[in-house]
């Protein structure tokens, strides 16, 4: 057998232990708590809000901005996470919970609205710049206080510049697909008249 693990690695197996310490403490103090109930609602609120201001007519380009923040925010969360700069107390399920950051939830649909009614690039920059404080400033320790969000090695401030950065990369990114998008549209049919 040349694919056969002899054993598991002592980082697999350490791994393995604090998965399993996780879900024995998400089911003692998170599931179906008043904090893990909180969130839920909260998650649910951002979602119906989002659905009732998105104009359906550019649904896809929000749909796209949306997907993309949450990637870039994920990798965040992971990575804040690990180094142990912020914590989520509370997780709607115990395993890879990006869910319990209310931020991947809440800045992508905030955002993408942003994105839907700031069509200049000057006009978008200065809503994601107000917005930006608005969850750094405001959101974030209203979460804090919540017992939803714990900085650890962290401030609201250092929160702001990678945020802003973030709505405003991906809305360059959504751009540029787009045109793209509308210049091989435009070459297709293009072939067509010309056949």
């Amino acid at each position: 057998m040349l694919f056969t693990v002899s054993e598991i690695p002592k980082d697999v197996e350490i791994q393995r232990h604090l998965t399993s310490i996780h879900i024995e403490e998400w089911m003692r103090e998170d599931v179906f708590h008043l904090k893990w109930w909180l969130l839920i609602s909260l998650i649910l609120i951002f979602l119906f809000f989002w659905w009732k201001v998105v104009d359906k007519s550019k649904l896809r380009d929000a749909c796209m901005f949306v997907t993309l923040s949450i990637i870039i925010l994920m990798g965040v969360r992971e990575y804040g996470e690990e180094l142990t700069l912020w914590d989520y107390p509370t997780d709607i399920i115990p395993i890879f919970p990006p869910l319990s950051s209310i931020n991947l939830i809440s800045l992508p649909l905030i955002y993408s609205i942003v994105y839907q009614h700031y069509k200049t690039r000057k006009g978008f920059i200065w809503a994601t710049l107000i917005i930006t404080g608005i969850i750094c400033f405001i959101f974030e320790p209203i979460l804090m206080w919540a017992g939803l969000y714990h900085l650890l090695k962290w401030r609201y401030y250092y929160s702001f510049p990678i945020y802003a950065a973030m709505a405003i990369c991906i809305r360059e990114a959504v751009n540029k697909i787009n045109c793209i998008n509308e210049k091989y549209k435009e070459k297709i049919k293009n072939r067509k008249i010309a056949t």
